[in-house]
């Protein structure tokens, strides 16, 4: 993702997330871009990855930004799919899991897990790559081929899809956004005005459709419900 798309990103997830310093539990959170930003913004994260070379460079990162934001982040090595047993049941309160839905063979399992980690009423960041952008993005490009792949399925997710997920997780969504839908890589290095103009129009249209179901990345924003769904071990 680009400077741009990150910073319009981590500006709605700062808007979801209950204020700080509530404790947030990054699912799949790698080097720490996404936790270190808000810990520099008052929260409390706690990193779980499988990766000890990514949670390594998350460690460094927080160093890097100094002592009192290295405090309020901490690190797991660990499955995301496992997080009541990590962290303890219904402790955070809120969860933010980017990237990594649309990459896993389970995915009721991670939200299952998802859910169990929070409290009733937490918050849950989700954002994944939006399948429909896939497909618009081949087909404008001329492979049909592609973009009939995309159609059909894939790694990515349409917003639909991410909504009957998250039901049946025992969520509820409050909004849904898109993130890119006119801003790509290269828009990183516009001057100033045209820089504040871009991230208006982002602005004005991640929530409005069709904008929204065109953006290259999909954030979803959901609060778990009180009753607690069976996570996968309750059936052994």
């Amino acid at each position: 993702m680009s400077r741009l798309g990150f910073e319009l990103l981590c500006g709605q997830v700062l808007e979801a997330l209950p204020a700080a310093p509530a404790t947030v539990v990054d699912a799949g959170g790698g080097t720490g871009q996404l936790a270190v930003a808000l810990a520099r913004h008052g929260y409390r994260v706690t990193v779980v990855d499988t990766s000890a070379a990514m949670l390594a460079t998350c460690a460094q990162r927080a160093a890097d930004a100094g002592g009192q934001v290295a405090a309020r982040v901490a690190i797991v090595q660990g499955d995301a799919a496992d997080l009541p047993d990590l962290l303890g049941p219904g402790g955070q309160e809120a969860a933010v899991c980017h990237d990594l839905l649309t990459r896993v063979d389970d995915r009721a399992a991670l939200l299952a897990s998802l859910a169990g980690v929070l409290a009733p009423g937490g918050v849950l960041s989700l954002g994944f790559a939006n399948r429909d952008w896939l497909a618009l993005r081949a087909g404008r490009r001329g492979d049909h081929a592609a973009a009939l792949r995309a159609v059909g399925g894939g790694e990515a997710m349409t917003l639909a899809e991410a909504e009957t997920e998250l039901e049946k997780a025992g969520f509820g969504l409050v909004t849904a956004s898109g993130v890119g839908v006119f801003a790509d890589a290269g828009d990183d290095d516009l001057d100033p005005d045209e820089l504040a103009t871009l991230v208006e129009l982002e602005r004005l249209v991640a929530g409005r459709e069709p904008y929204r179901s065109s953006a290259r990345t999909l954030h979803l924003v959901a609060r778990c419900r009180v009753f607690r769904p069976e996570l996968p071990g309750d059936r052994l």
